[in-house]
């Protein structure tokens, strides 16, 4: 009995080393009525966690998402900028006020803010686009709508070595 629940966890730990840890491939779904999006079930083993960060996308005029491992290593970094450097908190604070941490709900579906969704042209039928180590949501066939001064923030994060 002892050495076959042995055998289980070790067989339940090799999976968890070889669990998928990029965000590979296209995957076109649809917000739904309460603006939902569903997330992959792969991708959410990649995020390896219960929420993911979203952020606009200054370049490509998108959302990013972005897993927590990724992230949560950047704000670590950040966390021993001074704080006391007004620059590094003005630029900290547009591109805190331009993200979101967003948690699963028990179907694997994020709901992402209005202000966002607008950024991005998102309605209906979304694309999203794996970037090994973060993904895209785009608009399918739909033009952007946005009021964020994108080059304000691409600016704020090349400071920030985002």
């Amino acid at each position: 009995m002892c050495q076959r629940m042995s055998e289980q966890v070790t067989q339940i730990a090799e999976r968890a080393r070889k669990r998928p840890t990029a965000l590979m491939g296209v995957h076109t779904r649809n917000l739904d009525p309460k603006k939902r999006l569903t997330v992959p079930s792969m991708w959410r083993e990649a995020l390896g966690g219960d929420y993911v960060y979203v952020m606009k996308d200054p370049n490509l005029h998108c959302l990013r998402l972005i897993p927590p491992r990724i992230m949560d290593a950047r704000i670590e970094e950040l966390e021993r900028i001074s704080l006391v450097d007004a620059n590094a908190n003005d630029q900290l604070e547009y591109i805190g006020a331009n993200s979101d941490a967003l948690e699963f709900d028990v179907q694997g579906r994020i709901r992402i803010n209005d202000e966002m969704l607008a950024f991005a042209g998102l309605k209906g039928a979304v694309e999203l686009r794996g970037g090994i180590r973060s993904a895209t949501i785009r608009a399918v066939g739909a033009a952007p709508a946005a009021e964020t001064d994108v080059a304000a923030l691409r600016d704020a994060m090349v400071q920030m070595h985002f």
